[in-house]
């Protein structure tokens, strides 16, 4: 067992998808396969269960997993204290994040903070196309976006991409909602349903092709703040769409007070990550931040 092999084994648990952490990792799909798969031969266990839609922690394994980010977290502030130490950041950090994104960053923040207490931050929350708008603009420094995967070549030309995870579309329900109980629903299902939704271009875009399918479907309003979502939910007995890393990141779904449901039928792949101006002209601080972000992701 060696440092490489947790790393690779923590980020395919954090992306649960060998191919998104090879391109976070810069490293082959079949290094980090053959990693985990040396690894899982070496401790007698079977880490991670493998199929089509991703790589998935077996439960028995969550502990050795826990143990694994310990170490990794200790090596990587040992890195930080002999690479940073005495180093002083000031200025502020202009942050913007998709609905849903917020919450993965306020652990980073939190720990900038405690080693540059100068440094200040901005944290605002909107669509990718605003976000990717704002940072060509110089208005946003860094950028926590979404986008259909084909997409994003036409949308972030000149940018710089950094991917930390991937998905699909998914369903999401309040704990009450009669379709809680279920792992799945089918897009004729959705056409019954009453629709609350987030102002994204993703979720247009699949709504769009849902009313394809299934005629027109019954949306209820659609807003630009997530808690409003969030409430109407609750009260509403409503339903919204959106990207899977939005909803596994949401404080009430972490509470269970939220059901995620899959949308059965063919789905194009989104790509999540942060985009920023082109590297050569990113600042210390976006470095930085995204160095601690990867481990307190």
């Amino acid at each position: 067992m060696n440092l490489e092999q947790m790393v690779y084994v923590l980020e395919v648990e954090k992306t649960k998808s060998i191919t998104v952490a090879a391109a976070t990792l810069s490293v082959t799909q079949s290094t980090i396969s053959q990693a985990i798969t040396r690894l899982e031969h070496e401790l007698g266990m079977q880490l991670f269960s493998r199929s089509r839609n991703g790589a998935y922690v077996l439960e028995q394994a969550k502990p050795i997993l826990d143990k694994m980010k310990s170490v990794v977290d200790t090596v990587q502030n040992i890195k930080e204290d002999a690479q940073y130490i005495g180093e002083s950041i000031h200025g502020e950090l202009r942050l913007s994040a998709i609905p849903g994104g917020v919450p993965g960053i306020i652990p980073t923040i939190a720990s900038m903070k405690k080693r540059y207490p100068d440094l200040k931050f901005e944290l605002s929350e909107s669509p990718a196309r605003n976000i990717i708008r704002d940072v060509r603009n110089k208005q946003v420094d860094l950028g926590l976006i979404a986008l259909y995967t084909y997409d994003m070549e036409q949308h972030l030309e000149g940018l710089r991409f950094v991917p930390i995870d991937e998905g699909v579309m998914r369903a999401c329900v309040n704990h009450t909602n009669h379709l809680a109980g279920k792992k799945s629903i089918t897009m004729h299902e959705l056409k019954k349903e009453t629709l609350v939704l987030f102002n994204d271009e993703l979720v247009d875009s699949f709504v769009g092709e849902l009313s394809q399918v299934v005629g027109e479907v019954n949306v209820l309003f659609r807003t630009n703040n997530s808690e409003v979502v969030n409430a109407a939910l609750a009260q509403l007995d409503a339903v919204t769409i959106g990207h899977e890393y939005s909803f596994t990141h949401d404080r009430s779904v972490l509470h269970h007070d939220f059901s995620i449901l899959e949308i059965e039928g063919v789905q194009r792949a989104i790509s999540i990550g942060w985009v920023m101006r082109d590297s050569k002209s990113s600042n210390l601080i976006v470095k930085r931040f995204l160095d601690r972000f990867q481990y307190e992701g």
